[in-house]
């Protein structure tokens, strides 16, 4: 720790400029943080030439001021198509049923609440054009990005990223996509069309806002942003992104930000690779049951029970041996994560592949689960259900995700290409296995993603 730093964790005010970034920005990832939170307000008085944390408090009141504290503190890392699964459940499931809902109105709107530098909104654009341009064509597409940085934001208006933000693209993509610039990417401007950026702090900030626009969204991308604030915030978030939400709309938060209160807000909607959680419609309730039909004939008068001997009471009082516990199934795991119990359905199935361990479809399922709460090892599981099952499509893919998001491309692309080849003897109607629904087609389109020209084609 460099001698500043340490001054300003020694100064008496910065407890005082502590409780005012905890509770003007929500930011509750700093509270257990001194140090960090230090180095970074270290580089503001360096910044302003101040001396002392007591003399630079007096600065903190101005807007200007506190927003370039804000920059400093705020966590900007993000690329194109992160978790790339739930932009597929995006493309294959939500984005179809809001077209389906709204195609009298032709109107759709999309927020990316906490959107940093901008890639979230353009990848956003990219897909839509991509896949439903035809189907758009007349219609008014808002994809709004808000942050609490004005700096990310003015990156984002520019469009222009280093190479980090675009890694993992095939070539093909990128010049599809973007205009290469020496030591950057730009997004081609017919994918900036529909793109809007906008200050918003998600802690102070009024939701809903149909003022300033903050309302009526079809769907709401809030990703990797809650996971910075304390559990009130995130409570009190999650009731504003849901009223800013049309009946039956949908929200998409991050993978480490599911959980029982997302779950008493919304309903959870499990999609092959990911879980999106969706505004109830009043106008859709499911059909009440219809009542039992009445017996056609009086059930039968029970019997007077006959007299017991000694033998028989001694052996009723005496407890009876407990049933054998069963393993639970997949049908048992499925049914706790449809209903938001992410841990329940992790620790079931974490108990079936103990069982039976020769269950393929249970070792990719636990993958699965651990990849999405960030847990236990999800690449030794897609590894052991592949073993178990060689030409095991679904999980050669996702075991390709689980490659690439922990940086090794090598052993991703290899994966990506087994996926596509165990699905050649395939055709694009039928089902994947233990897909849940997705189909071969839909399959090769998510991997022809990840595949650059000739090597997506097969």
């Amino acid at each position: 720790m460099s001698a500043r730093t340490q001054a300003v964790l020694d100064d008496p005010a910065f407890a005082i400029v502590k409780a005012q970034v905890l509770q003007r920005t929500g930011l509750a990832y700093y509270a257990d943080k001194d140090s960090a939170l230090a180095e970074r307000l270290a580089r503001r008085l360096e910044e302003r030439g101040v001396a002392r944390l007591s003399e630079y408090l007096t600065l903190l009141p101005a807007a200007a001021e506190f927003q370039a504290l804000v920059n400093e503190l705020a966590v900007g890392e993000t690329f194109f198509f992160r978790y790339i699964e739930q932009f597929e459940a995006l493309r294959a499931v939500a984005i179809p049923e809001c077209l389906r809902r709204n195609r009298n109105r032709r109107t759709l709107r999309i927020w990316s609440a906490g959107c940093a530098t901008g890639p979230e909104v353009y990848t956003l654009e990219i897909l839509l054009k991509q896949n439903f341009g035809a189907e758009l064509e007349g219609w008014q597409v808002t994809l709004l990005g808000t942050d609490l940085n004005r700096a990310f934001l003015d990156q984002a208006r520019r469009a222009s990223y280093s190479h980090w933000a675009v890694r993992g693209l095939p070539e093909d993509t990128l010049n599809a996509y973007f205009v290469h610039h020496r030591q950057s990417w730009q997004v081609r401007p017919e994918y900036r069309e529909w793109a809007t950026f906008e200050v918003f702090n998600l802690v102070e900030g009024r939701l809903p806002d149909p003022a300033r626009g903050l309302a009526a969204f079809d769907i709401v991308l809030c990703r990797n942003v809650m996971i910075y604030f304390d559990e009130p915030t995130r409570a009190r978030l999650l009731r504003g992104l849901r009223d800013t939400l049309v009946d039956g709309g949908w929200l998409v938060v991050g993978h480490a930000e599911t959980g029982p209160e997302i779950g008493a807000v919304l309903t959870p909607v499990p999609v092959p690779g990911a879980t999106l959680y969706r505004k109830p419609d009043p106008l859709c309730r499911a059909a009440e049951p219809p009542p039992l039909p009445p017996l056609a004939q009086p059930l039968p008068a029970a019997r007077p029970e006959p007299p017991r001997t000694r033998a028989a009471l001694k052996s009723a009082a005496e407890p009876a041996e407990p049933p054998p516990r069963t393993a639970p199934t997949l049908t048992d795991v499925e049914e706790l994560a449809e209903r938001g119990e992410a841990g329940a359905a992790l620790d079931a199935c974490l108990e079936l592949v103990e069982h039976d361990r020769f269950n393929a479809a249970a070792h990719f399922r636990l993958g699965q689960l651990e990849d999405e709460a960030g847990a236990g090892d999800p690449v030794a599981a897609f590894r052991r259900a592949l073993y178990l099952e060689p030409d095991f499509a679904l999980a050669d893919y996702h075991l390709a995700l689980a490659y690439w998001r922990r940086g090794k491309l090598g052993p991703a692309q290899r994966h990506f290409r087994n996926a596509r080849d165990g699905l050649a003897k395939h055709t694009d109607e039928e089902l994947v296995a233990h897909g849940r629904g997705l189909t071969v087609g839909e399959l090769r389109g998510m991997i022809a993603l990840w595949l650059s020209g000739d090597e997506a084609r097969g």
